[in-house]
C-alpha cells in the first residue's frame, strides 16, 4: 500500500485508541544529542494541546517515536506532520541531514483494554529490548513516571513563570501553555505535565503489576513486533524464562530434561511460532539438534500444528 493511500485509510478513522510508531530510520536519526531528545519531549506535548489528542505512554528512540495516544484519525495524521516537520526543521538548523521526503508512520488500532496494556508494554520496554537502559531510567519518555518516589522530586520552570519570549525560545512557536505544565532544563518539557495517566493507573495499580508485565509479558510483545515489522531480540536469560512458561502452560509444568524428542519437537514449533525463536536459539535452549529443528519447522505436520 502506497503511503497516500494508507494515509487516506487513517484519517478516516474515527476517534479511538492507537498505537502511532514512526519509520524506523535506517541511515540517520531523529534525535542526536540531548537537547534534540529533550525539543522532542517539547514536541509530544503539544501534539496533546494542538490537536485534541491524548497521550498514555510515549517513548522516543534515536530512530523512531512510539506514542499510545487517543484521538481521530484525521488528527493522528495531522499530529505525525507536524511533528513531522518540527524534527525535521531543528535537524536542519542542527547540521543534520533532514528526514527524507517519504518518511511516513504506521497507525494500529487498538481493540480493548487486554490489546492496550500490550502495547503500553510494548513502548516502555523499548528502551531496555535496544538495550540504551531499563525502562525507569530512560528519560526520553513517559516509562520513568510510573511507580517511582523520585518522579515528584524531578521539578522544571512551570510555565507561568517563564517569559513569553523564553517559551517560544524553547518550544519555537507562540502557542500558550498550561500554566503549571513544567520545562526542565535537561529533559525539556516533563511527562507528568502532559501525559494522561488514568489509563496506567488502571491497567498497572501496583509497582509488582507494573514491572511484572515488562519482563513477563514476551508473547505480547512479539505480537506487537510483527504487527509493527520491528525486530527483536531476547537474551539468553529471556530465551530459559520463556522456555519455563511454555513447559508451564503447555506441558503441565513438565521439565526440560524429562521431555521426550517428540514433546520438544512440538515445544520447538511453540517457541518458533508464538516468539519467533530461530532454530540455532531454541536448539542452544532445549538442546535439540538445530537441524533436527530445521526439519520439524518445515514439514506439513508444522503447518498443521501452527494452524491449530
Amino acid at each position: 500500500m502506497n503511503n497516500r493511500k494508507r494515509r487516506d485509510e487513517y484519517r478516516a478513522k474515527g476517534k479511538g485508541y492507537y498505537h502511532f510508531c514512526t519509520d524506523g530510520l535506517k541511515i540517520g536519526k531523529l534525535f542526536y544529542t540531548p537537547e534534540q531528545f529533550a525539543y522532542g519531549m517539547i514536541l509530544i506535548g503539544l501534539l496533546t494541546l494542538k490537536f485534541n489528542i491524548k497521550v498514555y505512554a510515549f517513548v522516543l528512540m534515536p530512530n523512531h517515536i512510539h506514542i499510545i495516544l487517543s484521538g481521530t484519525g484525521e488528527y493522528c495524521v495531522k499530529a505525525f506532520d507536524y511533528i513531522r516537520f518540527k524534527i525535521s526543521a531543528r535537524l536542519k538548523a542542527d547540521g543534520y541531514d533532514p528526514l527524507p521526503e517519504d518518511y511516513d508512520f504506521v497507525l494500529l488500532d487498538i481493540k480493548d483494554l487486554n490489546q492496550m496494556k500490550s502495547e503500553i508494554v510494548y513502548v516502555i520496554r523499548n528502551p531496555l529490548e535496544k538495550n540504551y537502559s531499563t525502562p525507569d531510567g530512560y528519560l526520553w519518555g513517559s516509562g520513568w513516571i510510573w511507580h517511582s518516589t523520585l518522579t515528584p522530586c524531578i521539578k522544571g520552570d512551570k510555565a507561568s513563570t517563564l517569559s513569553v519570549r523564553r517559551t517560544a525560545k524553547l518550544t519555537t512557536t507562540n502557542d500558550s501553555f498550561p500554566p503549571d505544565w513544567e520545562f526542565h532544563p535537561a529533559i525539556g518539557l516533563l511527562p507528568c505535565s502532559f501525559v494522561d495517566t488514568t489509563m496506567m493507573s488502571r491497567l498497572f495499580p501496583t509497582a509488582k503489576d507494573y514491572i511484572s508485565a515488562l519482563v513477563k509479558d514476551y508473547e505480547s510483545y512479539v505480537r506487537t513486533a510483527r504487527e509493527l515489522n520491528e525486530e527483536i531480540e531476547f537474551t539468553d536469560t529471556e530465551i530459559k524464562d520463556i522456555v519455563n512458561q511454555v513447559l508451564q502452560d503447555s506441558f503441565n509444568g513438565t521439565g526440560l530434561w524429562t521431555l521426550s524428542q517428540d514433546e520438544k519437537c512440538r515445544l520447538a514449533v511453540i517457541l518458533n511460532d508464538r516468539f519467533n525463536l530461530t532454530p540455532e536459539q531454541i536448539s542452544h535452549a532445549i538442546y535439540l539438534g538445530s537441524r533436527i529443528i530445521r526439519q520439524v519447522l518445515s514439514s506439513k505436520d508444522y503447518s498443521a500444528q501452527k494452524r491449530h
